[in-house]
């Protein structure tokens, strides 16, 4: 391992663990003194738990790593919480501390980091390698924590880091999957004291447990190349973080590779960027793509996706993917997609999520597996398990277990309804009680087929369907004297006023349209008030008036033979107010 003398500013090389705290740098709540009881046969995820409850901090860990579900067993213990740990898990975890966490990570490699700066050049070479082999190691992420540069070994384990300011104290620190984080201080002539090391600028992230990360997206990891997908397995869940950033495409920025470890406040990429997180503002001609969480704004030409959550305002011309949850507002000019949602989305084709809460509209439709809340409005359908807000739709809206209300073009469906479903079509449920619509197929309301006439002796056989409250109707009719229009359709809805064992009354609205299926035609709607009585389970007799507005053309020789209250003539349209009179038999069911 041989490097250019000449070109090479000699310095100090300390080896110790990582500044993020390895297994042999501990902090206050790993080297706390705890006590515990007898622990016999029990789950160590359960233990960890109460432990972490008594000190007030989590363990985060990977389930797939760390062994949660295995039965342990621990004869009494008093010590250190390090101590405990290591006799718990074994020499192959190591334990790191931040704030709020103690991070358990299955290390069973070391590695060992050798290094020198060039100052003329302004970078710092060197070699990492395995303790254990002397292998090379390929593929580990190298990086300057203070000035937030970051570079990948070769396949020879070799490593060129361009630094920012190479005159200064250097902290080289080196992380791969299932190695220990390794670092080596460079120091200058002048002794630096350890409080220059600035950690404050760094954040643990814990891992939320869903999976649903950037590099778990197929879209997302399009735009991502491999070697960041690596730096981001290697490093994890700490992060740094910095007043701005300005990139061209990922990987080329003001922070090169290290770009996906690192929280903006202040983000512009030209074409595209891939950040950890945004703490304010960020924007894009084309596309920002996100590992953690943003806070505030963030506007792209084309798409955003965001890995964490998004708490702010979201705007992208085409697509905004949120992996986890969203509170504000998204806006894009074709579809938004999160897990949870709480606020404003609008889109112009779709919004899709797992949980929704708020005002969604879309173009085309929203689908949303449970909508705890708010309004829908969709141009042709809203879609979901279940819904407990109002869902507003131009065709149809779709609820497969519970909705609130429901308002369509055409058709409504769902399982159970608890507020009102109209629709100029049918609406299907199991339970509605206000259902409104000509055919509702409610499954626990009533269906009727009636006969009936009236006043001017037009039979009608109407169809009656409906729940608890409402119902609809829809029927036709022929005229029994010799009229010039012998033809009646109907076309109604009405509510169930009383509905006793034996009595009943219900009030209607119909509009009944007259015609010769030829030339005459004229309209007359009419308010009903219908008492029946109950011959049997299934048959019903009912009569009752009509208050009746009848609209028609001279020479549609309209037939009204109730008494007439008030006729109007305008032109060649007359209008008559009249009451008549109506009565049939009704089968029930």
């Amino acid at each position: 391992m041989t490097i250019n003398q000449k070109l090479i500013t000699r310095g100090l090389a300390l080896f110790i663990p990582a500044v993020f705290c390895s297994k042999l740098y501990a902090q206050n709540n790993l080297m706390k003194e705890i006590s515990i009881g007898e622990i016999k046969q029990q789950r160590m995820g359960s233990v960890l738990d109460k432990i972490a409850s008594k000190g007030n901090f989590y363990f985060a860990y990977n389930n797939k790593t760390i062994p949660a579900d295995s039965m342990v067993s621990v004869a009494g213990y008093h010590g250190t919480l390090f101590s405990l740990l290591d006799k718990l898990l074994g020499d192959s975890y190591e334990f790191k501390e931040v704030p709020g966490y103690i991070v358990l990570r299955h290390a069973p490699g070391k590695l060992y980091i050798t290094a020198e700066v060039d100052k003329e050049l302004g970078i710092v070479k060197g070699y990492v390698n395995d303790v254990t082999g002397q292998k090379a190691i390929p593929q580990a992420s190298v990086y300057e924590k203070n000035q937030l540069v970051s570079t990948l070994t070769n396949d020879k384990g070799y490593f060129e880091l361009r630094l920012k300011n190479p005159t200064g104290a250097l902290s080289l620190s080196v992380s791969k999957e299932n190695y220990r984080d390794t670092a080596l201080y460079i120091l200058p002539v002048v002794n630096v004291d350890s409080k220059n090391n600035n950690n404050k600028n760094y954040k643990y992230y814990p891992d939320e447990g869903s999976g649903n990360g950037v590099e778990h997206s197929r879209f997302a990891r399009f735009f991502i190349s491999s070697k960041q997908l690596v730096q981001g397995m290697n490093l994890g869940n700490f992060f740094a973080t910095s007043p701005y950033q300005v990139s061209l495409v990922p990987g080329l920025s003001t922070h090169g590779m290290y770009n996906s470890q690192i929280i903006d406040k202040v983000s512009y990429n030209l074409l595209g960027g891939y950040t950890a997180g945004i703490n304010g503002v960020e924007a894009a001609g084309i596309f920002n793509i996100n590992r953690k969480d943003v806070i505030g704004f963030q506007m792209a030409g084309i798409f955003n996706v965001v890995g964490g959550s998004l708490s702010g305002f979201e705007i992208a011309g085409i697509y905004n993917n949120v992996l986890n949850n969203s509170s504000g507002m998204q806006v894009a000019g074709i579809g938004n997609r999160t897990n949870k949602f709480k606020g404003v989305q609008v889109a112009g084709i779709a919004n899709r999520d797992q949980e929704a809460q708020g005002f969604q509209m879309a173009g085309l439709s929203n689908h949303v597996k449970n909508f705890t809340g708010g309004v829908q409005v969709a141009g042709l359908y809203n879609t979901g398990q279940q819904s407990s807000g109002l869902q507003f739709a131009g065709l149809f809206n779709w609820s497969a277990v519970q909705t609130g209300s429901q308002m369509a073009g055409l058709f409504n469906v769902a399982k159970k309804v608890k507020g009102v479903q109209f629709s100029f079509l049918f609406n299907v449920a199991d339970s509605s009680d206000y259902p409104i619509g000509i055919i509702n197929f409610i499954k626990n309301g009533e269906k009727s087929l009636a006969i009936s006439t009236d006043e001017n002796l037009f039979t009608h056989l109407d169809f009656r369907s409906g729940g608890r409250v409402m119902y609809g109707l829809i029927g036709v009719g022929y005229s029994l004297r010799n009229a010039p229009a012998k033809y009646i359709f109907d076309l109604g809805f009405g509510a169930h006023i009383i509905n006793h064992q034996k009595f009943s009354l219900n009030g209607e609205y119909t509009v009944e349209l007259i015609t010769d299926t030829k030339k005459k035609f004229y309209e007359t709607q009419s308010l009903k008030l219908l008492p029946g009585y109950k011959l049997s389970k299934l048959l019903r007799l009912f009569a009752g008036p009509t208050f009746d507005a009848t609209s028609a053309n001279v020479n549609d020789e309209a037939q009204i033979h109730g008494w007439q209250l008030n006729k109007h003539i305008s032109g060649n349209n007359i209008s008559t107010l009249s009451i008549g009179v109506t009565g049939g038999l009704q089968f029930v069911w």
